[in-house]
């Protein structure tokens, strides 16, 4: 089996979608102020990200946390200091620039760890902001991952790979939205 396969192995897992919990920005500061209080300034910043994140927004009930650490890539002992808390260390996971962990329990939670103001780190933040500032298209999106967990998608990588499209065109109108705010920028520090 190659690493790719069982690294797609690991991460599939069987997935749900929700409406929106209003528990989920209290798991959120409950989740950041452990990492905060275990990886302490070793941290440069923690961000709530994805649909979680957008009040009123269906999502599947996992807590997203962007994690900037000061030193970029992870420390080996920072990376230990997450498993200690219960985090499965799962590497990229298909995506470059990325160390994800997740952690299933009385709440779940997924961490990706990048680069501070990287590509990835201003790019969910920016679709956040956007989805939050922008309620059809929130709405719209949300219709879409419904669609694709009613449509048979019930694993994440396929659910991920049906609404793939529906992030991609948002991505884009979050950057042209973004120019179109005072001081917007093509491409924001």
């Amino acid at each position: 089996m190659s690493r790719l396969n069982r690294c797609s192995e690991d991460i599939d897992e069987p997935i749900k979608v929700v409406e929106y919990d209003p528990s989920w920005p209290i798991w959120y500061t409950a989740d950041a102020d452990e990492l905060s209080n275990t990886l302490g300034a070793r941290i440069r910043e923690v961000q709530h990200f994805g649909s979680t994140s957008v009040p009123g927004m269906a999502a599947k009930p996992i807590i997203d946390i962007l994690v900037a650490p000061v030193e970029w890539p992870l420390a080996a002992h920072d990376r230990r200091a997450l498993e200690a808390l219960g985090y499965q260390y799962l590497g990229e996971a298909g995506v470059a620039g990325r160390e994800y962990f997740r952690r299933r329990g009385a709440h779940d939670t997924n961490l990706a760890v990048v680069e501070w103001g990287a590509n990835l780190w201003r790019d969910n933040l920016l679709l956040r902001d956007f989805l939050r500032a922008n309620e059809g298209a929130a709405a719209e999106y949300a219709r879409s991952k419904e669609e694709a967990w009613q449509s048979g998608a019930r694993t994440l990588l396929t659910y991920s790979e049906h609404k793939g499209h529906a992030v991609t065109a948002l991505l884009s109108a979050a950057k042209r939205w973004r120019t179109e705010q005072p001081g917007g920028r093509d491409d924001p520090v």
